[in-house]
């Protein structure tokens, strides 16, 4: 049920390979691919030519855009010796028949998503953001899937990890990983230009509300004290939220009072300067405090400004945010903790109806549903595992042993963990098929030990498959006709 994750950060890596020899066949068809070369019509747009297909410079671009998001930029010539090594690993996984589904895609995306803490819709908001069109990104991880299972198939037999070299690796990496493994990345910042319009407001005209409480000429102190007293009890109910309107026929003593105030609209150099200057930083809308005149006090509110926009366009660089930094996996955050990791595990035997071209999903479901009926009826559950499941468990009852948090796909995981021990699930639909699954016991222990020795497992058979990749991939490029358009290289066999 354990399924590959290595490719799950989007870039291409070298994965386990075994070197397959290219068929005659093959080979025989660069001439076609020369004469395409010497009739010029893609010139422009050729990146490579590899036997008898065409790497463009538009394939080439959206690569590289795609490995920037990742988080894993590299070279221009870097990305095309790995497109240049794809086509020619195709060609291998045209020959095994292996085709990738729709659903196999989705599950994979979600599964990047959720390891960068993202969900699918902030994945395909991220690849946007990048410039990265959807299709396109997922057109790669389509790919990708494609050669981590023709890696897979050719390199299962072929690499041999024993027990004394994982427990060599442990005495030098505890952890069951390298010190450095998965670091903070330092990116170097990038940039894009981008064309901005900036907007700028010039009021040519404002339209007021007035409250005015008059102050006589020689009036004495105790006049003028009544006066602000007056305004600021008026100031005070505007605040507490009264209309102003309200406000100033109750206590304006201007011409306007019983219009509310309303003073109109005029030409900024209409109006008096101390209006001006006293609603200089008032927004539109809002009101001043109480100011005093020669004439007594006023309260002002700024009704509307109206003006000219101005608009001016410029070239901006603009800093693009650094890819998400490389995150730690619960199982690998586990390795590297200080005390015991305690894991709950569940003792699991299953059922599997499998997907596969020739049979679909609506008639896998059809006969998983008929196994149910089964158990419904009361036969024994390892009987009908025995003679239905599509599953190498099934000589054993269907028996797959102990399955611990993310050992499994995600959809089978989620319903065995929804299970108690003794329950038996109804059909549920993983990447492999239809499944009918009965959680037999369950046990919490420290598996701390273990998780450590499966990291330095995988990290000694990851390194051993990039080394039989690399003798692979060599031999197929002797065995093809490449013209490398990016460094001017070419291979004829």
């Amino acid at each position: 049920m354990q399924h590959s994750k290595k490719w799950l950060k989007i870039a291409l890596v070298a994965l386990p390979g075994l070197v397959l020899t290219l068929p005659e066949a093959v080979a025989q068809k660069a001439p076609a691919a020369k004469k395409q070369q010497a009739q010029g019509n893609f010139a422009d747009g050729i990146a490579a030519i590899v036997n008898t297909d065409v790497i463009t410079q538009k394939e080439l671009n959206s690569r590289m855009s795609t490995m920037r998001v990742s988080g894993n930029p590299q070279s221009q010539e870097a990305v095309l010796s790995t497109l240049i090594d794809e086509h020619l690993m195709n060609e291998q996984a045209n020959l095994f028949g292996i085709r990738v589904t729709p659903d196999r895609v989705q599950q994979v995306l979600t599964e990047i998503a959720a390891e960068n803490g993202l969900t699918l819709t902030q994945l395909q908001a991220a690849a946007k953001q990048h410039g990265i069109k959807w299709d396109d990104y997922t057109a790669n991880i389509s790919q990708q899937i494609r050669m981590d299972e023709l890696r897979t198939r050719v390199v299962q037999s072929r690499v041999h990890v024993s027990e004394f070299d994982v427990d060599a690796f442990l005495r030098q990496h505890p952890t069951g990983m390298y010190p450095e493994y998965k670091q903070a990345i330092k990116y170097e910042p990038r940039y894009e230009k981008r064309e901005v319009v900036e907007r700028s407001f010039d009021p040519k005209a404002i339209a007021f509300q007035h409250i005015f409480v008059r102050v006589p000429d020689n009036s004495p102190p105790d006049v003028v004290e009544a006066a602000r007293k007056k305004a600021n009890e008026a100031l005070a109910k505007i605040r507490r939220g009264q209309s102003f309107a309200s406000v100033a026929r109750q206590y304006s003593e201007g011409p306007e009072a019983q219009n509310g105030g309303d003073l109109g609209i005029r030409m900024n150099e209409d109006w008096p300067a101390l209006f001006m200057s006293a609603t200089r930083n008032v927004r539109d809308g809002s009101t001043t405090g109480v100011f005093k005149a020669p004439n007594g006090f006023h309260i002002l509110k700024v009704v509307e400004r109206r003006g000219v926009i101005n608009e001016r366009r410029k070239v901006v660089s603009v800093r693009l945010p650094d890819p998400p930094q490389p995150q730690l996996s619960p199982r690998e955050q586990a390795a590297r903790q200080n005390g015991p990791v305690e894991v709950t595990e569940s003792h699991v035997r299953h059922i599997l109806v499998r997907i596969t071209p020739v049979f679909s999903d609506a008639q896998a479901k059809a006969r998983i549903d008929e196994i149910y009926q089964r158990l419904q009826s009361g036969e024994p559950f390892a009987d009908v595992a025995l003679k239905y499941s599509q599953d190498s468990s099934a000589p054993l009852g269907g028996d797959i042993g102990w399955l611990a948090p993310g050992q499994a796909d995600p959809a089978f995981e989620q319903a065995t963990f929804a299970l108690q021990p003794g329950q038996v699930s109804g059909p549920v639909r993983s990447q492999f098929g239809w499944h009918i699954i009965e959680v037999l016991d369950r046990r919490t222990e420290d598996k701390q030990a273990q998780i450590r020795r499966d990291l330095a497992r995988e990290t000694l058979y990851q390194e051993q498959g990039e080394n039989i990749l690399q003798d692979w991939l060599r031999q197929l490029r002797t065995q093809a006709y490449i013209d490398n358009r990016i460094t001017g290289e070419k291979t004829i066999r």
